[in-house]
């Protein structure tokens, strides 16, 4: 079959398809090659993903990245360059892509000391392992049943240690084994899993001899894949396991000591200013492992154990009370540590072990007593997704002298057996983010990608700590055209939407940015911070890594297919009451595709449906707003988020603020009493009604719950009425039994239209089912005349008994 295109249809085709092309999209982000570099150099570096033919920009996360060039852009892959400067970290560092028309999940790669070397097969046997050099990294893969091995050689007492990144790399739950073998395959050392790591090992060993040894890298199980890729760290660098103390004041210098597994070097170390939650710690003054240990950095001080302190008595005396850090060494297998710690009545003290999190083997069990040895609480497990650090809350019942015991849940000990346990109850501190608003995936919609003339919004919830009052928003550095419109995150209420406008004019471009909460009282000094966690590491249910950012990637976009606008309702919602929110969507000529829209926040005491959908080729959509009775009268600014596929992913696009205004109810009513009757018949429902204000005119009044077979008239009332009463008809299609949880709709007039509001919540009415007549009694025959004739007895007419009566006939018919 041939179709043939008129002039006018083949232009409008063309017209539909350059639409197509030009509306926003979800890019989708799958990995990159290699996973990583050598910083103080150029990465060519190939991004891979879907939606990408419209690739713009990599968004870093980190200072210290420049993207140089894009080398070739394709639907499913990307090349540019990149430059890492000489002082990023090591480690691991989120980025994401930035299309013309949209944001991608995030991803990470791990910038190392050493440069690349890319495995070469075949080297799956011994003899004919790769020759690397030291301080190498490797970038590999291990496929089904492989094995790789590369040979270095070394001088006798020199450091070998070998390092891999596996199940950190993100692709899936790779669970590398390596191992550094002699000339004579003999396992001189191995690892496969560890503490500070988990599935990802390392391990060192000092060269018995001038000649070769050989690193092996396998998956643990001899399964590997296509996917089960490696970076393999190949240097003389020294590898702690742990930091003690493992944590300090920020701004502070710190000394602390670096253990290994067989030894230690100590230094002295200036902590950063500001709080970061996923800083690592690297040596200054050794050769520095690709990857550092972490550091808890906090605003309080630390108390370190001094020895002898394994019983009440002798417990080592902090110098302050909460908030404070206890830090100690569970040194030999059985060893107890005590803290002696002053505290205030009624103190809510949190006590929070950290040692699994920082790589020590400590599984903590932490008590607390008070001076006469009597328990306060004690917890082994459950501080965290390293469940096997410690945390509980505890209530002090005195001002007075507290004893904080540490051990090990195995009575293990060790150099490396390293704890923290922080207790802090008056630290004032206000952080915020975003929900997970899908299940098992952390990153979805958790950037601002905002259309050119729209909006983006995101939920941020507020997580509050001895602080107050109201505080406003504030972001620096954002792209060019683009504003915040939330202002202020209120005290009473537990989150707020964050929305971001772009100007039609807004040049498409992005940046990280830092977005805080800072009080509108000058005394108070508290900033309240991002805290993003994104899950980086995850199988199903079972997360092994996550990261924490203070950054929120916003980015201006091409416009979207559609735009999206709650009418301004012009009635109040009152307590007790309903208001519909009506949302209105613009397309553009050619976009019919369904729009998921998403109700972004509520305030308190206000409940709806999380979402509606527009459906396709239509343009509206409403929202139930139900007020509870204590919800407070004020101003409220409400706004929804557009979702929609429109060809190449999910297109996001928000209303305006829209002004929602609560008040007082103007009536109530008490619950109708329970009101009884017969199948086919009529009766009566009373309400009783209580005037709140005064308003003018009647207002309409209808029960509601009952479904349409049992009928009730309307009703009407005024600022006098005291009483309304609601006719009720039945019939034999009137459903027998209980209608509970029945209300009065009343729509009351108010300037601008009518506010409905719904009393007697509870009302009850109940249909019996008709009752049966009883039987008449037997007539006595009549006495007829010798000659008269025999006339018809006539039935005596039945005693019309009452309701009581009836229910006492049918209990007796029933038994």
């Amino acid at each position: 079959m041939h179709c043939i295109m008129t002039p006018k249809v083949f232009i409008s085709a063309l017209l539909l398809a350059a639409a197509s092309l030009a509306q926003a999209a979800y890019p989708e982000f799958t990995g990159t090659k290699p996973n990583g570099g050598q910083r103080g150099t150029d990465w060519k570096l190939t991004v891979t993903g879907n939606r990408l033919q419209d690739f713009e920009s990599l968004i870093f996360f980190s200072p210290g990245f420049t993207q140089k060039s894009v080398d070739k852009v394709e639907n499913n892959k990307v090349e540019v360059t990149v430059a890492v400067a000489a002082d990023v970290v090591p480690g691991n560092h989120l980025l994401r892509i930035r299309t013309k028309s949209g944001v991608s999940h995030a991803r990470q790669v791990f910038v190392g000391p050493f440069p690349n070397v890319d495995e070469k097969e075949p080297n799956t046997e011994f003899e004919a392992a790769q020759v690397v050099g030291f301080n190498q990294t490797v970038e590999g893969v291990v496929t089904t049943e492989d094995v790789d091995y590369y040979k270095i050689t070394a001088k006798k007492g020199q450091r070998i240690s070998v390092e891999v990144d596996g199940l950190r790399l993100g692709y899936v739950t790779f669970d590398p084994y390596i191992a550094i073998i002699d000339k004579d395959r003999f396992e001189k050392a191995f690892s496969d899993d560890t503490i500070l790591h988990r599935q990802d090992g390392y391990c060192s060993f000092v060269a018995e001899y001038d000649g070769d040894y050989f690193v092996m890298v396998r998956e643990s199980s001899y399964r590997g894949g296509g996917n089960n890729f490696y970076r393999l760290h190949i240097g003389g660098f020294r590898r702690p396991d742990v930091v003690y103390p493992a944590g300090g004041k920020i701004g502070s210098k710190t000394p602390v000591r670096f253990i290994e597994k067989d030894s230690s070097f100590e230094e002295e170390v200036q902590l950063p200013a500001d709080v970061d939650p996923g800083f690592m710690l690297y040596s200054k003054t050794q050769e520095a492992a690709p990857s550092g240990n972490p550091f808890r950095l906090v605003p309080f001080d630390n108390a370190l154990e001094a020895e002898p302190n394994n019983e009440q008595a002798k417990a080592t005396v902090t110098p302050t009370g909460e908030p404070i850090a206890l830090n100690g060494v569970i040194e030999t297998p059985g060893d107890i540590d005590f803290f002696k710690v002053p505290l205030k009545k009624d103190q809510q003290v949190v006590l929070q072990a950290f040692a699994q999190s920082l790589g020590s083997p400590l599984d903590s069990v932490v008590n607390v007593y008070n001076e006469k040895g009597a328990s306060l609480g004690g917890n082994d497990d459950g501080g965290g997704r390293r469940r096997l650090d410690s945390k509980q809350t505890v209530k002090i019942p005195a001002d007075g002298n507290y004893y904080v015991r540490v051990t090990d849940h195995l009575e293990r000990g060790g150099p490396n057996y390293v704890y923290r346990i922080e207790l802090i109850a008056s630290q004032p501190e206000l952080t915020f983010a975003s929900p997970h608003y899908s299940v098992n995936d952390s990153h979805y919609r958790q950037f601002m990608a905002i259309p050119r003339g729209g909006r983006m919004a995101l939920l941020e919830n507020f997580t509050r700590s001895n602080v107050g009052g109201d505080f406003k928003f504030e972001a620096s550095g954002l792209p060019a055209g683009v504003k915040l419109l939330t202002e202020i995150a209120p005290k009473d209420q537990p989150g707020m939407p964050l929305v971001f406008e772009a100007a039609p004019d807004a040049p498409l471009g992005h940046a990280t940015v830092p977005v805080t909460l800072t009080s509108v009282d000058p005394n108070v000094k508290v900033v309240g911070r991002m805290r993003q966690e994104f899950d980086i590491v995850r199988a199903g249910n079972v997360v092994y890594y996550t990261e924490i950012e203070d950054k929120l990637p916003v980015a201006v976009v091409e416009e979207a297919p559609y735009s999206l606008e709650i009418v301004k309702p012009t009635a109040p919602l009152v307590n007790n009451g309903i208001l519909n929110l009506k949302v209105v969507a613009k397309r553009q000529e050619g976009f019919k595709a369904p729009i998921r829209v998403l109700m972004v926040w509520k305030p308190n005491g206000i409940s709806t449906l999380g979402e509606q959908t527009i459906p396709e080729g239509q343009n509206e959509c409403s929202f139930q707003l139900d007020a509870n009775a204590n919800t407070p009268a004020g101003t409220w600014k409400f706004v929804v988020m557009g979702e929609a596929d429109a060809g190449k992913g999910r297109v996001y696009n928000a209303s305006p603020f829209c002004e929602v205004f609560t008040a007082p109810a103007f009536v109530s009513a008490p619950a109708i009493p329970l009101t009884a009757v017969e199948q086919g018949k009529e009766t009566i429902m009373l309400a009783k009604i209580e005037h709140l204000l005064p308003f003018e005119g009647e207002a309409k009044a209808q029960v509601v719950g009952v479904p349409e077979t049992i009928p009730i008239e309307g009703a009407t009332i005024n600022k006098e009425t005291k009483e309304v009463s609601f006719k009720v008809k039945t019939h034999d299609k009137s459903p027998v039994g209980k209608q509970a949880n029945l209300f009065v709709s009343v729509e009351v007039p108010v300037p601008g239209g009518t506010s409905t509001h719904r009393i007697a919540l509870g009302s009850i009415l109940r249909i019996d089912a008709p009752r049966k007549a009883p039987a008449a009694p037997a007539a006595a025959a009549p006495v007829v005349a010798a000659n008269k004739p025999k006339e018809e007895a006539k039935p005596a007419a039945p005693k019309v008994l009452s309701r009581l009566e009836q229910l006492r006939l049918e209990a007796a018919g029933a038994k």
